[in-house]
C-alpha cells in the first residue's frame, strides 16, 4: 500500500494534534485566541495544499479526508464577534468536532502503519463518571456480591459491551446512536476504537475470576480516583514530558492518590487481614505499578493494564508481607 501521501500528512496531523491539546478546556485562554487562529489557518492551508497536490494519485480517497479536515477547521472556526461567556463554550464545541475529523483522519493513517498520538481531552464529566463508577463498583464487590457472583456478574458485564461493540462495528447506525447517546464523555477516538466502558468491564471480569476480594478492591480503587486525578493534573500543569502525552507531573500524581486510596480501601473492608504496614505495602506496590503501567500504555487500553498491574503487583506485596 502506497503510504507517500499518509507520510506527507503525518506532521501537519501531529501540528493539529498539538493545536488540539492548546486548545483543551484546562489550557485555553483567551488571550491567546489570535495565535490559535493564526494556527489554524496554517494547518488548513497546509492541509488542503497536500491534498490538491495529490487528488488524482490515491485510491483510498486519503486526499479527500485531508480536504475534508481542511474545511472543518476554517469554515467552523468560532465568530469573532462573540461575546466573552459565549466564547468559551464556542471554542469547546469547535474542538470537539475538529477532534472527530483528526481521529477520522488518525484512522486513514493507521492502516497505512503511519502512526498519530491519540486525542484524550479533558473531560469533568467523564471524570465524575469514571469516580462514580469507581465508587459503585467497590460498595457492589464489598456488600453485595459473594465469591460465586464475583466472578459471574462482571462477566456479564463484561460481555454485553462486547456485544456493543460488535453492534457498533457492524453497524454504522448503531454506531452513530451509542456515540450520540454517550457524546457527553465519550472520547472522539471511540467512535473507531473499543471504548473504555468495555475495557473497565473485562478489567473487573479478570479481577473477580483471579484475585481475592482485597486485592479487588484496590485495583478497583485505583482506577477510579488515581486515573482521572493523574489526567487532570497532568494535563492542566504536566509540563515535565515523560512517555507521549504522559508527564512526571501527573505520574506522581497517579502513584500518591493510587496509594492513598488503596490503604484506605483496605483499612476500610479488610483490617482484620491487613495492618497498617502490610496495607501500606500493598497500597504503595498497587500504586506504583499502577502509574507505571498508566504511563507505558500506549497499545493497551489503562482500564485494563491499570488494574491488571495494580492487583498483580499487590498480590506479590501482600505475600511478602503476609
Amino acid at each position: 500500500m502506497d503510504t507517500t501521501l499518509a507520510i506527507q500528512s503525518q506532521p501537519v496531523a501531529i501540528e493539529l494534534h498539538r493545536l488540539l491539546r492548546d486548545l483543551d478546556p484546562s489550557r485555553f485562554r483567551s488571550d491567546i485566541e489570535a495565535a490559535l487562529r493564526a494556527r489554524i489557518s496554517d494547518i488548513a492551508d497546509k492541509f488542503r495544499r497536500i491534498s490538491e497536490r495529490n487528488q488524482a494519485s490515491d485510491a483510498d480517497d486519503l486526499p479527500s479526508t485531508l480536504a475534508h479536515l481542511a474545511e472543518v477547521l476554517s469554515a467552523e472556526l468560532p465568530a469573532t464577534e462573540l461575546p466573552a461567556e459565549k466564547l468559551t463554550e464556542a471554542w469547546a464545541a469547535y474542538r470537539k468536532r475538529v477532534g472527530a475529523a483528526y481521529e477520522a483522519l488518525s484512522l486513514r493513517l493507521r492502516a497505512r502503519e503511519v502512526e498519530l498520538p491519540s486525542l484524550r481531552p479533558t473531560n469533568y464529566a467523564r471524570s465524575l463518571v469514571h469516580v462514580f463508577c469507581g465508587v459503585t463498583s467497590l460498595l457492589i464487590v464489598e456488600y453485595l456480591l459473594d465469591a460465586r457472583l464475583r466472578a459471574r456478574v462482571p462477566v456479564a458485564f463484561a460481555l454485553f459491551f462486547w456485544f456493543l461493540e460488535g453492534l457498533r462495528r457492524v453497524s454504522p447506525r448503531a454506531n452513530r446512536v451509542l456515540m450520540a447517546a454517550f457524546s457527553r464523555i465519550a472520547h472522539p477516538r471511540e467512535a473507531y476504537q473499543p471504548n473504555s466502558s468495555s475495557w473497565y468491564g473485562t478489567s473487573l471480569a479478570l479481577l473477580g475470576l483471579f484475585f481475592p476480594l482485597p486485592l479487588c478492591a484496590v485495583a478497583i480503587a485505583i482506577v477510579g480516583f488515581a486515573d482521572p486525578a493523574a489526567s487532570l493534573v497532568g494535563r492542566r500543569y504536566g509540563r515535565t514530558k515523560l512517555v507521549g502525552q504522559r508527564s512526571l507531573e501527573g505520574t506522581v500524581t497517579f502513584a500518591l492518590v493510587a496509594t492513598l486510596v488503596g490503604f484506605v480501601a483496605l483499612r476500610l473492608w479488610h483490617a482484620s487481614d491487613f495492618s497498617v504496614t502490610r496495607a501500606l505495602a500493598v497500597a504503595t506496590t498497587a500504586g506504583v505499578a499502577g502509574a507505571l503501567a498508566e504511563l507505558f500504555s500506549s497499545k493497551i487500553d489503562d482500564n485494563l493494564s491499570v488494574p491488571m498491574a495494580a492487583a498483580t503487583f499487590g498480590a506479590v506485596a501482600s505475600w511478602l508481607f503476609a
